[in-house]
């Protein structure tokens, strides 16, 4: 965690997300987060890069306490989902987010996630973004007409919004996205970097060609097999990162886990044609 963090924030990475849903969150315990959190942080020691850490718990105790323990471990901002497993209405949803944040002693920042059973609508962020600890949401949603109506209903308000999807990318800058919260930075932080920046100085047509690059990768997650096993996803980001040698091992936190050889051969080929 220390070296990858190190490596992402050199590669121009404004920020570091850890303990998400690429990160299995769900199946760490607490001193896992805690370890990985303050790894994290000192990785990016002399940087000034942003430490995103997820908070997300089985109720409202438990994750503000996974909260306040981000905040002692160094984390920057705090980042919640949903409530796991039961589906809630909005008017519980906004008040859950609402007691975190203000329980919180960092920022605290919204995570939609389309696998949690509860949907942040665009009139709940709209309304929440009014918390003065409330600073961004990242959004998978897959729905650009959905991502500017939640650009346009916090207009006016000091609300960050990432896109979390790769191929939507520079669709999402064009309508007024800051940026990009994405799997696939972990293995190619150079191509989302130079999109950002080639899309910040004007230069849409080298920043469509990194954006092409980033959709071609994104086609590994297609592959029948994921579908069998979320494994499968997490097992093609590890064995590109060993690759790259960012990585040392591609252990997944699920036992049982072994890959089919003929995913890790088209894992090592995308590795060859994206020249990675």
């Amino acid at each position: 965690m220390r070296r990858l963090c190190r490596i992402l924030a050199h590669q121009g990475c404004h920020g570091i997300f850890v303990v998400g849903s690429t990160g299995e969150m769900p199946y760490l315990d607490e001193d896992d987060r805690r370890a990985l959190t303050a790894a994290a942080r000192e990785g990016l020691e002399e940087t000034e890069t942003i430490l995103y850490v997820g908070t997300s718990g089985l109720g409202l105790k438990q994750t503000i306490r996974y909260t306040q323990n981000a905040a002692q471990d160094g984390a920057d901002v705090a980042v919640i989902m949903a409530p796991m497993i039961f589906k809630f209405s909005q008017t519980e949803l906004a008040a859950y987010t609402r007691a975190v944040a203000d329980a919180s002693p960092i920022p605290l920042a919204i995570y939609h996630h389309l696998r949690m059973p509860t949907t942040f609508e665009v009139e709940t962020i709209a309304e929440l973004a009014q918390h003065p600890n409330i600073v961004a949401i990242k959004d998978t949603s897959k729905d650009l007409t959905r991502l500017g109506s939640l650009i346009d209903a916090t207009a006016g308000t000091d609300l960050t919004i990432f896109q979390g999807c790769e191929h939507l990318f520079l669709d999402s800058l064009k309508i007024g996205a800051a940026g990009c919260v994405s799997a696939l930075a972990n293995v190619a932080p150079e191509w989302h970097v130079a999109l950002h920046r080639s899309f910040q100085s004007g230069n849409f047509t080298e920043a469509e060609i990194h954006q092409r690059q980033l959709s071609a990768l994104c086609q590994i997650f297609h592959h029948e097999l994921l579908t069998s096993s979320f494994s499968y996803f997490t097992y093609a980001l590890k064995r590109i990162l060993q690759h790259r040698g960012w990585l040392e091992h591609v252990h997944g936190l699920m036992p049982g886990f072994k890959p089919a050889a003929e995913f890790d051969e088209v894992v090592l080929d995308y590795i060859r044609v994206m020249e990675l």
